[in-house]
């Protein structure tokens, strides 16, 4: 392929990336208002049902959001009564911080979300693709993480 043919490729590539970002969010977001709860907040306690007891940097590291947005969506997650804080014993410095009974309730609801989700994007996709697909995301995640 030529030089001006990959760079259109790349473009491409970026720009269906960036739609399927913001079609997930927006099928999230719809989903998710009747409980009052951003896709920020739903990826916080998605994470905290894989590995409760977590600090604000390391939810950071699995949600991939920025620190600001992480600060607001955890202190509302508190105030809703979703999540609650507890001081780092390794680090008297730092917050964990742990579902509560009301957090863990919306577990189903939101993986079912996740899970219409797939079901409308991979649609066409038999179980091979979406492993090829995960194996090509994880290696261009690994060589963005490893351009310094």
């Amino acid at each position: 392929m030529t030089e001006a043919g990959m760079s259109e490729c790349y473009m491409s590539i970026g720009r269906i990336m960036m739609d399927y970002d913001r079609q997930f969010k927006g099928f999230l977001k719809a989903e998710l208002a009747p409980r009052e709860l951003t896709v920020a907040a739903a990826l916080v306690l998605l994470a905290l049902y894989e590995r409760d007891g977590q600090t604000a940097d390391s939810l950071l590291q699995t949600v991939y959001y920025d620190k600001s947005v992480m600060t607001r969506t955890l202190q509302i997650l508190e105030k809703q009564g979703r999540v609650r804080r507890s001081r780092n014993p390794q680090d008297g410095r730092s917050w964990l911080f742990h579902l509560t009974e009301k957090g863990g309730e919306e577990r189903r609801e939101i993986t079912d979300s996740l899970r219409d989700w797939c079901s409308i994007a991979f649609r066409d996709m038999d179980e091979e693709e979406v492993f090829s697909l995960l194996q090509i995301l994880q290696n261009l995640q690994k060589n963005i993480r490893n351009r310094g």
